[in-house]
């Protein structure tokens, strides 16, 4: 099993293909891969948004996209009007699609994944993890713990680690009965991604 613990250290700016802004590479595989050649799996990234205008076009991939911070995002996509405003609040759609954002309250930060669509799945959903244990059996090929807030602590097989805000574990080459332990702070909560690859 290869586990990779990776902080805001870690992430790469990258300028977005549309070169209207720049994000943050959290985590892309294969890791030699390239995101503005489309030769990749699977890619994290997290961005400021500091003003509207288009997003970048991802074609053959689906994504999605989470409010980390700030008053809301904006968007509009196949002639529908969607507003993230809630905290991780979160949509899906192709990255063919052409979506255009605006920012009623200002600037925001944004988390994103992206999934080659004829190679890799996706999953994921919110956990509170409180100071109370918390067990998860991994499933898929690839799994990620990214913290969203709070201090949380996943242990495994006589193992340990804390993460904290924008903090994140990937995990892969894991058996099939595998399971973690997490807990944390009262308002403990990480987003499990569970990515498979498609036979």
């Amino acid at each position: 099993m290869r586990v990779i613990r990776k902080t805001p250290r870690d992430f790469v700016p990258k300028p977005w293909k549309n070169g209207l802004g720049v994000t943050r590479e959290i985590h892309i595989h294969p890791e030699d891969a390239n995101f503005e050649t489309g030769d990749f799996l699977w890619r994290l990234s997290s961005a400021d948004v500091t003003s509207g205008g288009p997003f970048s076009f991802f074609p053959g991939y689906d994504r999605s996209l989470f409010l980390l911070s700030g008053d809301g995002m904006d968007l509009e996509l196949r002639g529908v009007k969607v507003s993230l405003a809630a905290p991780f609040s979160s949509i899906r759609f192709k990255g063919e699609d052409e979506v255009m954002c605006s920012l009623p309250g200002g600037p925001c930060t944004d988390f994103n994944i992206f999934c080659r669509r004829s190679d890799v799945s996706c999953e994921y959903r919110k956990i509170p993890v409180t100071a109370l244990q918390k067990r998860l059996f991994l499933l898929g090929d690839w799994t990620v713990l990214f913290c969203l807030r709070g201090g949380v602590s996943a242990e495994w097989d006589g193992e340990w680690t804390k993460l904290d805000g924008m903090e994140l574990l990937v995990l892969e080459d894991y058996p099939a009965d595998f399971s973690l332990t997490c807990r944390g702070a009262p308002d403990g909560e990480i987003l499990l991604v569970t990515l498979t690859a498609r036979n």
